[in-house]
Order: structure tokens, then C-alpha cells, then sequence
């Protein structure tokens, strides 16, 4: 295998990073591969108010982001304690962590974000379904 094949299965990291007042619903990646989710992790400096949370998943083309398929076991809670890195627990079923070519990786929040200040780290693991390289 050369450096070539050992780049396309380089991790990818992907990041959405909110603003006070413009919290979304929101499509953050278009695969232009395979790829598994690996980690997903958020942090935010500003909680947004009482049960406000935020999920992360998977969306076919033409899917609105609230409708994605969550690849998480539950969601982040939005008004947890502020600079404090929070790991999220990825959904034991495969099938809702993998990413086909042309699907979003999708943001849902619910709930009033109106202050929220924070961000979202996901890491994509590339999956090989080529051999020709």
C-alpha cells in the first residue's frame, strides 16, 4: 500500500462551532466516501437554557438534519457545565454510525439556544471498499 492509499484512510475531523443566536439545525459534512463515525465530543463556554441538547447523526440527501438517524446513545445536554469536555457513548447498532458516500453528517438541537456558545468534534474513520489501491 503507498502513501497515496495510506491518506485516504487518514481519519477526518469535523467540526461545528456555534454562536450566540445562530444554534441550528444543520447539515456540517457531505461524505465523499464511506466512512464509520468513531468519536463525537462537544464543549460549549455559554449552556443554553434548561433541557436544551443536541444530537448528532447521519442524514440521506433530501433529509432535514432534525430528521437524522442518530448515531449516539443519548443526547449532550446544552445547559451542563460550561468548559467541560463531554465524550459522547456512540449507538451500539454499526448500521447508525456508518456514513455512504453523498450522506450528511447532520447537528439537531432542541430546545432555546439563544446564548449558546460551544462546539461539536466529530472524528470519521475512512472505510475501505476499494482494493484496487
Amino acid at each position: 500500500m503507498g502513501l497515496k492509499a495510506i491518506a485516504r484512510l487518514a481519519p477526518v475531523l469535523v467540526q461545528y462551532r456555534t454562536s450566540a443566536g445562530e444554534a441550528a439545525d444543520v447539515h456540517i459534512f457531505v461524505a465523499d466516501r464511506d466512512y464509520e463515525i468513531m468519536d463525537v465530543r462537544e464543549t460549549h463556554s455559554v449552556a443554553g437554557a434548561s433541557s436544551s441538547t443536541l444530537d448528532v447523526g447521519v442524514s440521506a440527501s433530501g433529509t432535514a438534519p432534525a430528521s437524522l438517524t442518530t448515531s449516539l446513545s443519548s443526547t449532550f445536554a446544552l445547559d451542563s457545565t460550561v468548559n467541560t469536555p463531554v465524550q459522547a457513548t456512540l449507538t451500539a447498532t454499526l448500521g447508525n454510525r456508518l456514513m455512504d458516500k453523498g450522506e450528511q453528517l447532520s447537528v439537531n438541537i432542541t430546545g432555546t439556544v439563544t446564548s449558546l456558545e460551544g462546539s461539536v468534534s466529530v472524528i470519521l474513520k475512512p472505510i475501505r471498499n476499494n482494493s484496487s489501491y
